[in-house]
């Protein structure tokens, strides 16, 4: 029932943001502008989005190696199946992620975990400062009249600027206590141990022992300019992707304060709205980058959406299928994992002591 409401809830989020970004375009006019745009440039937005997944699992590889160096590879299959298991109800794609891993790995599901943390940590920092390169050298793109979520678009990005901002201050503290401060961190858990059954205290003590593992990267300098290395060049690809489409539509404006307007619009409804597969979040997100700032045609920019997000959907499905055949996996085995994953920890931390 859980799944089934979280199902209910995405859909219906992405039934209105559907709604608000195809309400002003007839279903004739839509079609007919899929026939009209130049579809030679689809294949390099396809090229570049997929070489972004790539680019994903060389720094997964980075993040993975203090517990178990592992080929890039073998990181193709959870890393594609765990982004493709957005689709399902709330999405569960990290869960499943770190579970796929350590089904076929020596690290333990809290430890990738936690290197997917570290992943979004990074992320969201270069989601961050692509935003206030905006607000800085192009504050001018956001004065427009547009809303979203019935607020001005401005007050909705500045809103989730401070929330990304402060999120991220959150996490550098909880990662540098965990990692420079590890005992004195422990002292705390104890203490908050000591107001739980045993059971649950030795789950949160094996917990912490295992997700410090996953951070422990986060010492190697080195390691930290390469993931950060390969962090720009993920969201330089992500923001190219959209290039090619620009001269698909042969839209007015095709510069790259124009892209990155749409990366981080893109960014910000796809968290704040979680739909299944982002389908209504990235359209609206589209539509509002593309014509409501910077004036381009509306059917163009919906059109636009409609293409970007079946690109990105496509490219996960076939990919994500491939994984599940080739690994012999199922959707209703993903939709299991979380409850495996409980289940799984809960045997394990009855044994700390083994593991330290």
């Amino acid at each position: 029932m859980k799944k089934l409401a979280q199902l209910f809830i995405g859909l219906a989020i992405a039934g209105g943001a559907l709604y608000y970004t195809l309400r002003n375009v007839s279903m004739a006019e839509l079609a007919n502008s899929f026939k009209t745009i130049d579809h030679i440039y689809i294949l390099p937005s396809i090229l570049i989005l997929s070489a972004s997944y790539v680019l994903r699992a060389f720094r997964w590889q980075i993040l993975l190696a203090p517990m178990q160096t592992m080929k890039v590879s073998e990181l193709y299959s959870p890393l594609i199946v765990g982004f493709m298991s957005n689709i399902l109800p709330g999405r569960a794609g990290e869960f499943i992620r770190a579970y796929l891993l350590k089904q076929r790995s020596s690290i333990s599901f809290s430890g990738a975990f936690a290197t997917i943390i570290v992943e979004r940590l990074f992320d969201l920092l270069m989601m961050l400062l692509m935003f206030i390169w905006l607000f800085v050298f192009r504050s001018e793109v956001f004065a427009t009249d547009a809303r979203a979520m019935g607020l001005p678009v401005e007050t909705v990005a500045v809103k989730f600027g401070q929330i990304a901002a402060t999120l991220i201050a959150v996490l550098l503290v909880f990662i540098y206590l965990l990692v420079w401060h590890k005992e004195k961190f422990l002292t705390l858990v104890v203490w908050f141990e000591k107001r739980l059954p045993e059971k649950w205290a030795n789950k949160v003590q094996y917990l912490v022992d295992e997700f410090s593992l996953g951070l422990s990267v986060i010492k190697d300098i080195r390691a930290l300019i390469k993931i950060l290395l390969f962090s720009i060049l993920i969201w330089t690809a992500i923001t190219v992707t959209f290039y090619p489409l620009y001269w698909a539509y042969d839209l007015q404006n095709k510069s790259l304060d124009s892209l990155v307007l749409m990366t981080v619009m893109v960014g910000i409804f796809i968290t704040v709205l979680p739909t299944p597969a982002f389908l209504g979040s990235t359209n609206a997100a589209i539509l509002i980058s593309l014509h409501h700032i910077m004036g381009e045609n509306e059917l163009d920019a919906v059109s636009f959406g409609m293409v970007s997000w079946a690109l990105g959907f496509v490219i996960l499905l076939v990919g994500g299928v491939y994984f599940l055949m080739h690994d012999h996996l199922s959707l209703s085995r993903l939709v299991q994992a979380e409850e495996e994953l409980a289940e799984s920890d809960e045997a394990k931390s009855s044994k700390p002591e083994s593991r330290r």
